[in-house]
């Protein structure tokens, strides 16, 4: 399973359809959120992971544990008995102390109430975990060794280890060849490098000197990049 299916193949087409009937929202909106958050998200782990061995095991015991990819065999089941009090969680403990500033963008941007914008990511909460979990798997099945959770995440986002090739739908190398590398690299971000242009967008995102403007065209890139 490629990260792209999980946007916008056919994983993302059904959470599409399953969020939007379970929340009332328009596909088209539904669509643009999942685009836009779903990076987002892969990105908050990964930068979660490089910030301390104790955030990396956590995450990495939360995959073991609770998200072995076994939820996609049931997403009917994950869209009629949620969002959960549980999935809120995972977006919280995802986003941090920019949970709210990640929820108030994506509303104003979609024009979605930020309490669905709540209901979405904690939808999608699972879903981003299960596939790493999955993920994970596939690469011990593959004979790859691997690095924790860290390689993990980097190799999804397409600037991981030495494993990671131009082939694998990596979200770094597709950001990298929609924005030319990303942005500058003179930009003024306190978090670690995630992966290229990816991690230059989100973490431009995330920097309090933008403004919501610079941060709703932030959030139209990461969009655009599945749009079809």
């Amino acid at each position: 399973m490629n990260i792209t299916d999980l946007i916008s193949g056919g994983i993302g087409s059904q959470a599409v359809e399953g969020i939007s009937q379970k929340l009332g929202i328009d596909k088209n909106q539904t669509q643009w959120v999942v685009s836009a958050a779903i990076p987002l998200m892969m990105s908050a782990l990964n930068y979660n992971a490089q910030k301390s061995p104790e955030q990396a095991q956590g995450i990495q015991n939360a995959i073991d544990t609770k998200h072995s990819g076994g939820i996609f065999d049931n997403l009917a089941g994950l869209f009629n008995d949620g969002p959960t009090e549980d999935e809120d969680k995972i977006v919280n403990h995802m986003f941090g102390r920019n949970t709210e500033n990640v929820k108030e963008s994506l509303s104003e941007k979609s024009g979605i109430s930020i309490g669905k914008i709540g209901g979405i990511l904690a939808l999608l909460a699972p879903l981003v975990m299960g596939y790493l979990g999955k993920k994970k798997q596939q690469d011990a099945g593959a004979g790859s060794s691997g690095g924790g959770i860290g390689d993990l995440l980097g190799s999804i986002l397409g600037g991981g280890g030495s494993n990671t090739n131009a082939s694998g739908g990596g979200l770094g190398d597709l950001i990298g060849s929609v924005l030319g590398g990303g942005a500058a690299s003179n930009t003024q971000s306190t978090q670690p490098n995630i992966s290229g242009g990816l991690g230059d967008l989100v973490g431009e995102f995330f920097n309090q000197k933008n403004d919501k403007g610079t941060k709703g065209s932030i959030l139209d890139s990461l969009a655009g990049m599945f749009a079809k």
